[in-house]
């Protein structure tokens, strides 16, 4: 058996191109915690966003002399943003690879520039299109199921709203994984609980460790992990 590979940790991550996508991916990376070097060609742009970030810098990203001052080894993962310039974007990727980058997302535009940069070896590659059509798609298809995360371009985590069949019965009775090919991983129900001034309200519990016995109640929700196929086909069963 093939031994799992440890989940990579991002600490420092390089953004590069401030458009639209990169500003708020950047952004985004440093409110979850990740130390943020962005880079772009357009000073306003780095200005406008340097006090939201660790470290900001307006260089050329197709120049390999002026991207040295950004110390690429030192980064965990590098993101290319570039938006339609193919050109540049293929230059700019070369140029991070021969600079040390550890590890490279690149934003794609199309199919040709993806097959391009699958032979460079970069090793992820971003279409933002393709990814929104495909969230769109789940969602038509799946409106009774919040995706938390997709694992793999057809597996998913989700969460998925019981229905009336399952109450009563217990995770051991309905056995999902060889019913339905999903792992139920935890379990959400809502507890009536008193403040301290004698008030009822209810709120949210999250049983992040469901054992087999666990009893399935009215109102519960249930956060799964299989594929796209199986959750549909649950969503319909549920």
């Amino acid at each position: 058996m093939k031994k799992a590979e440890p989940i990579r940790e991002y600490r420092r991550v390089g953004v590069f191109g401030l458009g639209r996508f990169g500003f708020g991916l950047a952004v985004r990376l440093s409110e979850l915690g990740a130390e943020v070097l962005a880079v772009d060609s357009d000073t306003a742009k780095v200005e406008e966003i340097d006090t939201r970030v660790s470290r900001a810098l307006a260089l050329d990203l197709t120049n390999a002399f002026a991207l040295k001052k950004a110390d690429i080894p030192s980064l965990d993962l590098a993101i290319l943003c570039i938006g339609r310039n193919i050109q540049s974007s293929l230059l700019a990727t070369a140029v991070l690879q021969r600079l040390g980058a550890r590890e490279i997302w690149v934003r794609a535009i199309d199919q040709s520039q993806s097959e391009i940069l699958e032979a460079m070896g970069v090793s992820k590659i971003i279409s933002i299109e393709k990814e929104m059509a495909y969230q769109v798609a789940q969602k038509i298809m799946l409106p009774e199921v919040r995706i938390i995360a997709s694992i793999t371009s057809n597996h998913l985590l989700a969460e998925v709203k019981v229905r009336p069949k399952f109450v009563g019965k217990t995770l051991r009775q309905l056995d999902f994984r060889r019913t339905h090919g999903v792992n139920v991983v935890a379990m959400r129900s809502r507890q009536t609980v008193k403040d301290p001034d004698g008030r009822e309200r209810t709120e949210w519990i999250l049983n992040d460790l469901p054992d087999a016995d666990d009893v399935i109640r009215e109102g519960d929700v249930l956060v799964v992990i299989g594929s796209d196929d199986s959750i549909v086909a649950l969503q319909t069963e549920l």
